[in-house]
């Protein structure tokens, strides 16, 4: 006889007890389930989703250590070899170069290294979700030396960083071809000169590849900034300091740039500082790596009541010194370098056929015309002793010459010249057009520099390049190093000043004695000296500066 349900008094129900233990069971196991799916419900139906958080988790970590985001995206190629899941991913923000671009460790690399190594184990775990065989973690990477990162492709990851509505400027290598977007991106990995590309704005198609990152506001273009990032997270592609512009806009700090454009982190410092600027660069002098130049007068030798040593407050220096080690403390690297050592115009040799027009040229400054060169003009320029030698140019060599910026802005003042010089001297203003200044010294037969306190008269090199040879301040303190037996001749004082002066004119008249414009092409401008600054950061500072890829020259 089957057995039913009991019934209690007055006809009420009264379950079995087997059947109510069965659907607590049933209960419990849809519950299971139901937790079970709610937890993991994501990876069954992603199976890259665990894989996906930790990588947004990753994305944040590069972020800190990004200078600049600019608001851009980022995607990773695998640059070949056995990259990490975390050059694989797609990464926000590793670009404008890191705090490790400009010397400094940032915290949050380690961090980003174990991200790095939990994006590894959630890829791991998600193909074991899907059934495939676990992936072994990679191996540890093993440590660089100093320069090694950014040529390691083989382990490293190459990003693109999108900049909307900017512009990345320079063809590299004079490279115009337009090509589609991934094609720029294979082209632009085998053009060292090539440090992003531009795309037209929202378009995939007429990209070029681009020689400078420093980026300039343009609607109608966009620039993917090409950055490496190494398998521990760390930016490897070389970025300046986020305050370096703006450290810019004091006089005193002075940009260096490679042979394409690209902001270097070094500041140069070329002139004495005031105490605003002497708090900037020490707030910053870890993260930038300073170097003094010799740009101005006297500087950076100690003058009266001057706050600051400047021998020693910078690791190197470009001097104009004869004896630096005289100078120099044992600590700061020192290189002899000018200003005028760079950017010589480009001209043709002289033609011996054509006449000069006039004798000599000199640049003076206009600053003290009111005071007849008893100012601070006057006294860079040596207008003192010009006016002790015009008498014996004009009267007795029977010279003409020009002598620019001698009459102030509104042409109505003028340096006093003696009596004997007028009809033989053009006096000028101030020549705004360089074009103009050239057009005088291309007509002397030399340029007469009687200067003293200058540190790097840019006259003279450009009186070189000019094949005009120079009568020159034997006590000058910067552009003596350019006189020699091939560009012109050296004065003391008035005790030896018409002995220099008639053999440079005798020799000026014979053709190729003086060979001004092949010595300074041969041993200065923009390529010799760029190389050579290159060479002297190289030596002594490749710890502290990260050049940007297919840097061949350092220009200032």
């Amino acid at each position: 006889m089957a057995r039913t349900a009991r019934r209690g008094p007055k006809g009420s129900w009264r379950p079995n007890l087997f059947v109510v233990l069965a659907a607590l069971i049933l209960v419990a196991l849809l519950f299971s389930a139901l937790v079970i799916f709610s937890v993991h419900g994501e990876e069954l139906r992603h199976p890259n989703a665990a894989e996906h958080h930790l990588r947004e988790r990753l994305r944040h970590l590069f972020a800190r250590q990004s200078y600049m985001s600019g608001g851009g995206t980022v995607s990773a190629v695998e640059d070949g070899g056995a990259a990490s899941a975390a050059q694989k991913a797609d990464v926000a923000g590793p670009g404008g170069g890191g705090q490790e671009s400009a010397g400094i460790q940032d915290p949050a690399e380690g961090t980003a290294a174990a991200a790095a190594a939990a994006v590894a184990t959630a890829t791991a775990a998600s193909k074991g979700l899907r059934g495939g065989p676990a992936a072994a973690p990679p191996p540890a990477p093993a440590p660089a030396s100093a320069g090694e990162g950014a040529q390691a492709s083989g382990s490293s990851a190459v990003t693109w960083k999108k900049h909307t509505q900017q512009s990345c400027q320079g063809y590299a290598d004079g490279d115009d071809v337009q090509r589609p977007l991934e094609e720029s991106k294979a082209a632009c990995r085998r053009n060292d000169a090539c440090v992003g590309i531009e795309c037209p704005h929202g378009a995939t198609d007429g990209c070029t590849l681009r020689a400078v990152a420093n980026l300039v506001p343009y609607a109608l273009a966009d620039c993917y900034e090409l950055i490496e990032v190494s398998p521990d997270g760390k930016v490897l592609t070389a970025r300046v300091h986020p305050a370096y512009n703006s450290l810019l806009r004091e006089y005193p700090f002075q940009q260096v740039t490679t042979q394409s454009g690209n902001q270097v982190n070094i500041i140069l410092v070329r002139s004495q500082v005031n105490a605003h600027q002497h708090r900037l660069y020490q707030k910053y002098k870890d993260a930038i790596l300073f170097l003094g130049i010799s740009s101005m007068n006297d500087y950076p030798l100690p003058q009266a009541g001057e706050e600051f040593d400047y021998l020693s407050m910078f690791p190197g220096f470009l001097h104009m010194m004869r004896e630096p080690e005289k100078h120099f403390p044992p600590h700061v690297k020192t290189l002899l370098m000018s200003q005028s050592d760079f950017s010589l115009p480009i001209v043709p040799a002289r033609d011996y056929s054509k006449p000069k027009k006039y004798d000599f040229t000199y640049s003076a400054s206009d600053c003290d015309v009111a005071s007849d060169g008893r100012g601070w003009c006057g006294w860079s320029k040596n207008w003192s002793f010009v006016k002790q030698a015009l008498p014996v140019m004009c009267g007795e060599f029977k010279l003409t010459g020009v002598l620019v910026a001698t009459k102030d802005k509104a042409n109505r003042l003028a340096y006093s010249i003696p009596e004997v010089c007028k009809g033989r001297m053009i006096q000028t203003t101030y020549l705004a057009r360089q074009s103009d200044y050239f057009n005088y010294l291309k007509q002397s037969r030399f340029a007469f520099l009687p200067q003293i306190h200058d540190a790097s008269p840019r006259v003279s090199t450009q009186a070189l390049a000019h094949d005009v040879p120079i009568l020159m301040n034997y006590h000058i303190l910067g552009g003596w190093k350019y006189v020699n037996n091939m560009t012109g001749e050296f004065f003391h004082d008035m005790s030896d000043f018409r002995q220099a002066l008639q053999k440079l004119l005798k020799n000026s008249e014979i053709p190729h004695r003086y060979e001004p414009r092949r010595w300074v092409f041969e041993n200065y401008g923009s390529d010799r000296s760029g190389e050579r600054l290159l060479e002297f950061v190289k030596k002594h500072f490749s710890d502290r500066v990260k050049l940007p890829k297919g840097t061949k020259r350092l220009l200032i």
